[in-house]
Order: C-alpha cells, then sequence, then structure tokens
C-alpha cells in the first residue's frame, strides 16, 4: 500500500513509525514545508520525501494529514479530488467555514476520511462504554471529566510558542486540542443537549490561545456533565468520574485503570487495562488500515464524527460569549 503522510512533527513521525510496524513493505511518503525538518525526519525514519504536487498528482490509499488545523481542509481536499482516502488529526480544521464543501465533496467521491481520535481505542475507555452499554450500574446521573497538562511539556524539543495549540493564527487554543475530552463524551452518551462554558487566556505563557476552560453540559435522561481542560497543570492529569445509580466508575490514564465502585456490595474493585500511549495509536491505525482493506467507512472515528465534535467546540467557545454573567460585586 501507499501512503502520503503531511506534516513532520511528533505526531506525523509517530504515525510513520506505526504504519512501518505494521505494514513494513508499505511505500510511505512524506511532505513538510520546513525543507530541514523534511530531509531529517525522511533520513532518521528512512522514507520518501515528496513535493507539494504530490497531494494533486499522486493517488495513495491514505493520507494522513498532520499540520496545524488551519491547513486540514485545504490538504483534504486536495487529497480527495486526487483519489486519495484521508486520515485527519483532531480538530479537523481551526474554523467551520469549508467544513459543509469538505462533507460535500467526500460523499461526491465517495471517499474516506477519518479525524483522529485516539482515545476512542484506548482499552479503558472501551471497556467503559461497554459497561454503559450493559447498563449494570443503572443509570448514569453525572459525568465529569478533566485534562490538565502543562504545555512546555508536550514537545520538549520544540519551542512550545510557536507550536499551534499556543497561536490563534495556526487555529489552536484548549478548547479544540483538547477535545478528546467532549469527543469521548459523545461517544458514551450522545450530543450535549444544553452547554455553558468559561474560558480565559493566561499569562504565564507566550500564548494568546484560552488556557484554560471549565464546561458545563447536560445530556439526555437529565446526565449532568463537567469537563476541565487546561495546558498549565504543572503535572500531567486525565481522569474520568460517572456517577450511577448503583456506583461509580473512575478512571486515569496515568494509572491504566478503572475503579469500580458497587453500592450493593460496598466495595470497590480496580481493573487494570496496561495500555501504552502509542498502543492506543497503533490501534488506532489497524482500525484505519481494516477500513482501508475492506472498503468500508469507518463508524468510530469517520469524518460526521470530527466534524460533530469540532461545531460543538465551536459552541463552547461562543457559549461564554453570548451568555448572561451575574455580577456579584455591585
Amino acid at each position: 500500500m501507499k501512503y502520503l503522510v503531511i506534516g513532520c512533527g511528533s505526531i506525523g513521525q509517530r504515525h510513520i513509525k506505526n504504519l512501518k510496524t505494521l505494514q513494513p513493505k508499505s511505500m510511505i511518503d512524506v511532505f513538510d514545508p520546513q525543507s530541514k525538518l523534511l530531509k531529517h525526519v525522511c533520513t532518521k525514519l528512512k522514507v520518501t520525501p515528496a513535493s507539494k504536487k504530490s497531494v494533486k498528482s499522486t493517488i495513495y490509499d491514505c493520507v494522513l494529514i498532520c499540520t496545524p488545523p488551519t491547513t486540514h481542509i485545504q490538504y483534504a481536499k486536495e487529497a480527495i479530488l486526487s483519489g486519495s482516502n484521508v486520515f485527519i488529526e483532531k480538530p479537523i480544521s481551526s474554523s467551520s467555514n469549508g467544513i459543509n464543501p469538505l462533507l460535500s465533496l467526500a460523499k461526491k467521491k465517495n471517499t474516506m476520511v477519518f479525524v483522529g481520535y485516539n482515545l476512542r481505542f484506548n482499552k479503558s475507555i472501551c471497556n467503559i462504554k461497554k459497561l454503559l452499554d450493559s447498563k449494570r450500574l443503572g443509570k448514569p446521573i453525572h459525568v465529569s471529566s478533566y485534562f490538565g497538562s502543562y504545555l512546555p511539556d508536550w514537545r520538549p524539543n520544540q519551542d512550545y510558542s510557536k507550536n499551534y495549540t499556543a497561536r490563534t493564527n495556526l487555529g489552536g487554543g484548549i478548547i479544540h486540542d483538547g477535545s478528546h475530552e467532549l469527543d469521548y463524551l459523545r461517544y458514551f452518551f450522545g450530543n450535549p443537549k444544553f452547554i455553558q462554558s468559561n474560558y480565559k487566556k493566561t499569562k504565564f505563557l507566550k500564548s494568546d490561545t484560552e488556557a484554560l476552560v471549565d464546561i458545563i453540559l447536560e445530556f439526555d435522561n437529565e446526565l449532568l456533565g463537567t469537563i476541565h481542560l487546561d495546558y498549565l497543570r504543572r503535572q500531567y492529569k486525565r481522569t474520568l468520574e460517572i456517577l450511577f445509580e448503583h456506583g461509580i466508575v473512575e478512571w486515569s490514564l496515568s494509572d491504566s485503570e478503572i475503579k469500580l465502585f458497587n453500592a450493593k456490595s460496598k466495595r470497590w474493585k480496580k481493573i487494570k487495562y496496561p495500555n501504552s500511549i502509542n498502543e492506543m495509536y497503533l490501534d488506532e491505525l489497524k482500525h484505519v488500515l481494516k477500513c482501508l482493506k475492506t472498503k468500508t467507512q469507518s463508524k468510530i472515528i469517520n469524518l460526521k464524527n470530527g466534524v460533530d465534535t469540532f461545531l460543538i467546540s465551536e459552541i463552547i467557545k461562543k457559549t461564554q460569549r453570548d451568555s448572561k454573567v451575574v455580577n456579584l460585586r455591585r
């Protein structure tokens, strides 16, 4: 099979390595507008450099787009028009402009388009989904999701202030870049029917994007939820808690385990799911390759899912601008 990876940053290099692991005999072309970085990565990973024209002129089994969000839709449209299937790293874009034409083009060309939400392939998340579907603990009542991590630690070998996450003009900000939490809650409970948010920029980092946000959501069946996101927390934390009629579920990505509390037995049970960070990405890519082989649209990370998560993230931004705030210091 033949692939093109656009973007030689950390996620682009991860996908190159994983493609080589899963399909060592495949042809992998790589493009990045930064020529020095492109040359370095191609030498280090033993892949073939490609030109920007390759997106338009060559048919690939899949083009993997790993660039800043502002460029995602343009690259995707060019790849689809050339006859290639497409994998887009989340978020799908930096703006809702161009999303509807992309949806129409993908449908017209019957192209497979994937949007990368790798937490849907985390073993703990997958098993929490099965637990919810089984209704073993009854009706979910409240969900609390948390992600906090210090932005300069994300990519230690890069200047964080130049990365897209820290720059509005490249489509950054914690709301879109931290949209995994919103996405897996949608995976569990469907789209929320009510959203309220509050978010702030920070003076502690060189960034002009929102750095922390608190979100209140309401789903069907009176399920209330909260999401906290920030790129200021000096120690990584990614956790989830769901309160049920008959128990509690807690999850921590760092601990690779689920904790279950059964109200009947009054006992906690720990279930370990050893899952390296890269294993999620490998499982995600295995899913993509299976869909490509069977020519079957993904039901897990398809284009519509990526668009829905993005548009709800946009609503999260909008709710703060439109909501009425009660000033208690008058």
